[in-house]
């Protein structure tokens, strides 16, 4: 009967001890501040590989060009006949590429008679049918992944002639780009397509612009007056030349060290 009394008593105990939940629970559990912690570093880990794999897919996209790129007409006024056509099939590409990548088309339409009368004839020996750039457009993408996934659409869409890779071998200045020429397959036209990361094209467009003209404005004042630079105006242009180069290089690492790659 005693027996009986005292574990009777020492049950009653342990109930208004621990209640009538399971006694495991009472041990110390995980705290959700350290399970989020882990999750994030499982996250961090895998976005980092991913940027890394990212990078080296891109930095490896050969530069090269087909031997011989011609438009498919000698001249001016049959090739802007036809371009007019041959832009609205690359803005359709490009809308349509920037839907599949999440990147924003800049469709600025056919170049300019004069600027092409200008360039055929100072750059092209008059040679009207290798003028690749009369029909153009651009894709400014917002990371690294999407602008692959851009370079691939096009790749697919038409036949590339020419691939220049500035992200893999930068400008002087830093730039990074990649500069492509395609083939419509509807016109049969030559295109040009530029691909940039958003904050390099911000620059290009800013900040390296007007740095540009103040380069481009003592170069002219040395060429009116017919006379070499002299040593005050070469150091005024090479701090600026490392001015640009330092605004390009902070744009890129700031991609190539983000942590908000979107896959």
């Amino acid at each position: 009967m005693v027996v009986h009394s005292v574990a009777r008593a020492t049950c009653c105990l342990l109930l208004l001890t621990f209640g009538r939940n399971p006694i495991a629970q009472t041990l110390p559990q995980p705290s959700a501040h350290k399970q989020v912690n882990e999750l994030t570093a499982i996250h961090t880990e895998s976005t980092l590989h991913n940027l890394t794999h990212s990078i080296n897919e891109l930095q490896q996209i050969p530069s090269w060009r087909a031997h011989n790129i011609t438009q498919p007409y000698n001249q001016l006024s049959v090739l802007y006949t036809n371009a007019f056509p041959a832009q609205q099939e690359l803005n359709m590409l490009l809308e349509t590429s920037a839907l599949y990548s999440h990147s924003k088309a800049l469709l600025p339409g056919i170049k300019s008679q004069q600027r092409a009368k200008t360039k055929i004839a100072t750059e092209l020996n008059g040679h009207t049918n290798k003028l690749t750039d009369i029909v153009r457009g651009s894709l400014v993408c917002d990371n690294i992944s999407d602008l692959i996934k851009t370079y691939d659409f096009i790749a697919q869409h038409a036949s590339v002639l020419e691939v220049k890779n500035r992200f893999s071998a930068p400008a002087a200045s830093g730039y990074r780009d990649i500069k492509m020429l395609v083939r419509l397959n509807n016109s049969g036209l030559v295109a040009e397509v530029q691909l940039h990361l958003e904050a390099i094209a911000e620059i290009k467009n800013g900040e390296e612009h007007d740095i540009y003209e103040m380069i481009q404005s003592i170069e002219r004042l040395a060429i009116a007056q017919d006379r070499e630079l002299n040593d005050i105006e070469k150091m005024k242009i090479k701090r600026l030349q490392q001015q640009s180069k330092a605004l390009y290089a902070q744009a890129w690492k700031s991609y190539t060290t983000s942590l908000s790659l979107v896959s």
